[in-house]
């Protein structure tokens, strides 16, 4: 999304400055919301509301982009830099969650980021090949939102009971 978010404001019409600052907004908003998480996800023995809150705002902002990309382009581009700052220290912390040792915790963890920059740089290439032949993002806005509901029931699976099973393992 970081990657194609500028391009595709300047492509309705806004400048390079405008468009840019627009990716500071979705900057801020990751860090605050990333700072925010790992400040005070301790309080939460069950991550999946956390969880649920991050894909949600994620999910939310790509829709309210779709439906209103200039009027709501502020507030969608907070939403979704929320929503993508606060699952990468989830990512993180779920998975040394359900780590039953150390080492497990720093196997799983390099797996899952792996994965997750394999996407994280897959995502953008195949963003760039639909935007050539089609001239337009929107399906690749879409394919996100798609993705949010599928983390969504994703991680309705991160069960804490399964957290301390795995720990006892």
């Amino acid at each position: 999304m970081l990657a194609w978010l500028p391009p595709y404001y300047m492509r309705l019409g806004w400048s390079p400055t405008a468009a840019g600052s627009l990716l500071g907004g979705v900057t801020l908003a990751e860090v605050v919301a990333g700072l925010t998480i790992s400040a005070t996800i301790d309080r939460l023995p069950d991550r999946r509301p956390a969880l649920h809150a991050a894909i949600a705002s994620l999910f939310v902002g790509l829709l309210v982009m779709l439906a209103a990309p200039e009027a709501l382009a502020l507030p969608a581009a907070l939403l979704m830099g929320a929503g993508i700052g606060a699952l990468f220290p989830l990512s993180l912390i779920v998975t040394v969650d359900h780590a039953a040792t150390p080492a497990d915790a720093a196997s799983l963890t390099g797996f899952v980021q792996g994965i997750g920059y394999l996407i994280a740089g897959l995502f953008p290439f195949a963003a760039g090949i639909v935007r050539q032949h089609l001239a337009d993002l929107t399906p690749a806005w879409v394919a996100m939102a798609c993705l949010c509901v599928a983390l969504f029931a994703l991680a309705a699976g991160f069960a804490p009971r399964l957290a301390r099973r795995v720990a006892r393992a």
